[in-house]
């Protein structure tokens, strides 16, 4: 008998068991794929692994330029991919260590959940195991959103997944989706030297991230040789005499529009993955979005938990993490809730993009009186020695207290920088608060110390416009 059982390993799920295990706890993980889910093995870290040769690539093209002469500069796809591999595995490798030091059994298979107390899993070699528990987690993740085209279109695409294992880089690239996948390779691709042209529904990409930085991102991108097409709506992708995909589409107007490209990418986000779990034997609610939970992560039926991408409230690793400790907490007799009042948002675009807490635009429609700083890094002395000084902090706050609401970054580690905006935000921190507080020099946080001034009254290293 254990204690629980946890149908899925990714980031939800074996955070979910260490922690388990920790309040000792008999803990059991059944996983059909491989230890780690989507975001060990095709998702958070082989793709940021691959943003890192992007990153190093450019870097050395511009070596000259900080007089390091290194020669003519190419780039080797197949030592990118290996190198990738070789990350994934020392990551994957390192979360069985963790699993053994913590005693958490690892049972390979498919699991399903024929009543409360009971994990039936199916192995490879067609036998089935019973296992009983007190307590069922639900980490079975998600699957790849696809656009509403015949399955012989969808035959000519690549998903993410595949586009983590091109064998050469290719000439053109179409992207469909201007989500964070979608951006997030589009950038990538384009820094091999791959044309890139994304086409998505809505105006505006990334729409988790503000407007206004999401534009700005936008006008990088063009910049770069990327062009962005909204309004987009895929009819067919056929394919032409010469190999190459044509994919028909028409525009907000409903003229025909068609894009060509060697290689098209479905990127469009993520949808919940049940995981082929009888939910509706169970009696477990759930709709489209996701299965439905507490603040405790507990599900309609007692004993059963869901966590993670299958939830559906955000697809972020860290939030099935946090969530996976809050449902073993709650299991262990822990009163615990979970908090989705500050949750950081990061693009590992190039440049990068970070966000937390409200939008300027959420915050004007919720009613509240704000006050917008922004900071440029071209006035950071830290990024103008590095020679990155694309982008800005934006901070939005209270116009009556100065408490901070939002933070949005474009630029240099932006993905580090928004986590003082987060501490900020989770302390109910003001923006004096930022302003006062000393930053080391020269360091990128003084441009979050800088815009924070500006909510007060102004920047102190930014010449006032007359």
């Amino acid at each position: 008998m254990y204690d629980v059982v946890v149908v899925g390993s990714g980031p939800g799920g074996y955070v979910a068991a260490i922690k388990g295990a920790q309040l000792g706890g008999k803990v059991a993980v059944v996983e059909g794929g491989r230890l780690g889910g989507c975001c060990l093995n095709r998702g958070c870290i082989p793709t940021k692994a691959l943003v890192r040769s992007a990153e190093v690539y450019l870097t050395a093209t511009r070596a000259a330029e900080f007089g390091t002469n290194v020669g003519e500069v190419s780039f080797d796809l197949g030592v990118a991919m290996a190198r990738k591999r070789k990350v994934v595995e020392q990551l994957v490798t390192g979360v069985e260590r963790l699993f053994s030091s913590n005693k958490v059994e690892l049972i390979k298979g498919w699991g399903s959940v024929p009543e409360p107390g009971r994990v039936v899993v199916k192995r490879d070699d067609g036998t089935t195991l019973e296992l009983e528990t007190k307590n069922v987690i639900l980490a079975t993740g998600a699957s790849q959103q696809q656009p509403p085209v015949p399955k012989e279109s969808l035959a000519l695409t690549i998903s993410s997944d595949d586009a983590l294992e091109l064998e050469s880089v290719p000439k053109t690239m179409l992207v469909i989706g201007g989500g964070v996948l979608g951006v997030e390779f589009a950038c990538i691709y384009n820094a091999w030297g791959t044309k890139v042209d994304i086409i998505k529904r809505s105006p505006v990409i990334l729409p988790p991230i503000d407007e206004e930085i999401a534009r700005r991102l936008m006008v990088v991108l063009k910049r770069k040789g990327i062009s962005v097409n909204s309004g987009m709506y895929i009819k067919e992708i056929v394919e032409t005499e010469d190999g190459q995909r044509l994919v028909r589409c028409d525009d907000k107007e409903g003229k025909k529009v068609q894009y060509k490209a060697e290689v098209v990418l479905v990127a469009m986000g993520m949808v919940p993955d049940f995981g082929g779990i009888d939910l509706d034997g169970l009696g477990v609610q759930y709709d489209r979005k996701g299965i439905k939970t507490d603040s405790r992560m507990r599900t309609s039926v007692p004993g059963i938990y869901a966590i993670g991408d299958v939830v559906g409230k955000y697809y972020l690793a860290p939030v099935a993490s946090a969530e996976g400790i809050v449902a073993m907490e709650n299991i262990f007799g822990h009163d615990a809730e979970m908090d989705y009042s500050v949750v950081p948002g990061c693009v590992f675009s190039i440049p990068e993009v970070a966000s937390v807490g409200l939008k300027e635009a959420e915050a004007r429609e919720a009613g509240i009186a704000v006050k917008v700083s922004k900071f440029p890094f071209t006035a950071n002395g830290r990024a103008v020695a590095m020679g990155e000084t694309e982008g800005v902090v934006k901070i939005v706050a209270d116009e009556r207290d100065g408490r901070l609401l939002g933070m949005h970054i474009m630029g240099p580690h932006a993905d580090d920088l928004i986590h003082e905006g987060a501490v900020a935000l989770k302390m109910k921190a003001t923006a004096k608060d930022l302003a006062d507080m000393v930053h080391a020099h020269p360091t990128l946080p003084e441009a979050i110390m800088e815009a924070s001034h500006g909510i007060g009254g102004q920047p102190i290293h930014l010449a006032r416009m007359r």
